[in-house]
């Protein structure tokens, strides 16, 4: 039976495999209070000069926005590929979104700046974003399972793996140059590390769709994923243009990020069998070598075994088995 042949029985299980992921999110789990963010409040107010301030600001406005507009893919997977091992994974990814939200949300709550949600229609760059992200799961509602196929790609390329990773870097830039923001970025590393495997899990429904369906996946559909990097390319450029509004991070130049960005599209690409869309400054992404190398594994493997983790919670020692 294909991915898109309904099965009502639970077991045996068509695509075992893919459970793996549903496990990696389990051993990952993680709730926003159990971080102390209380040093984090500190930092805003005695160590940040107002643009830093803005850009974080921005940052994290982005993420938990993006987060809560746009991430209900996964929970509607099921009802365009009717497998209960899919079911199983789209559910559990469904509620980290809402968790990654609630976290980002928090620490603007903490800082009085809630109220900053209220203006985000008024946001062109904003609202841009939003539109692509939602340009890029129309073909949810297609009953074109070929349109679909294209769909999952997609977002699993280009939401999941790219949308939100420079701003990640951002916050991460905070504690890795000036030992600030430490209770945040305890929360990118957990939450970087969860929208890595929602990706990969992307990115191997598409290659089992390759394989079942090599058919549509020709040059039509090559010049449509291209056309799509276009588009979200110059989404994300807006999107990083309105986070510096008031001045860039001196320890993390606009062109760092930017080569960042271009090698996480590049990855996305060469991960669907497609060539690399971007040529890249690579002395300016070595600047940022260091984000991968702490926060994500260098082999998709090490996501599903349990291994040493630098963050802590409520900032306590755990061993490497209680946390992921």
């Amino acid at each position: 039976m294909a991915l898109f042949e309904k099965r009502v029985h639970l077991k045996p299980y068509e695509y075992p495999d893919l459970l793996k992921f549903r496990d990696a999110i389990r051993h990952s789990y993680w709730l926003h209070t159990e971080f102390s963010l209380s040093g984090d409040v500190q930092d805003w107010y005695a160590r940040t000069e107002p643009h830093e301030r803005n850009a974080l600001k921005n940052t994290m406005l982005a993420i938990s926005q993006i987060e809560i507009s746009v991430k209900t893919f996964w929970a509607r997977i099921y009802d365009r590929m009717p497998k209960p091992e899919i079911a199983e994974v789209g559910m559990t990814f469904a509620e980290s979104e809402v968790r990654h939200a609630n976290a980002y949300s928090h620490l603007l709550d903490m800082l009085g700046l809630s109220g900053e949600f209220e203006k985000i229609h008024s946001i062109p760059a904003i609202i841009d974003r939003v539109q692509y992200l939602q340009q890029a799961q129309e073909g949810i509602r297609s009953s074109d399972n070929r349109q679909f196929a294209l769909t999952v790609l997609l977002f699993s390329a280009f939401v999941e793996h790219i949308s939100l990773f420079s701003q990640f870097l951002i916050i991460m830039a905070f504690n890795k140059h000036r030992a600030a923001f430490k209770g945040v970025s305890n929360i990118v590393e957990a939450t970087s590390k969860e929208e890595q495997i929602h990706g990969m899990f992307g990115v191997e429904l598409v290659r089992i769709l390759q394989h079942e369906y090599p058919e549509w996946f020709g040059a039509e559909t090559e010049d449509a994923i291209l056309h799509a990097v276009e588009r979200a390319y110059a989404a994300e450029q807006r999107i990083l243009d309105w986070i510096f509004e008031r001045g860039e991070l001196e320890y993390l130049p606009r062109h760092q990020v930017d080569e960042f960005l271009k090698n996480r599209f590049n990855n996305s690409l060469r991960s669907v069998g497609i060539a690399p869309a971007f040529t890249v400054d690579e002395t300016a992404l070595a600047a940022t070598r260091w984000f991968d190398e702490e926060l994500l594994a260098t082999k998709e493997n090490d996501f599903f075994n349990k291994r040493s983790i630098t963050y802590s919670k409520k900032m306590k020692s755990f061993s490497e088995d209680a946390l992921f």
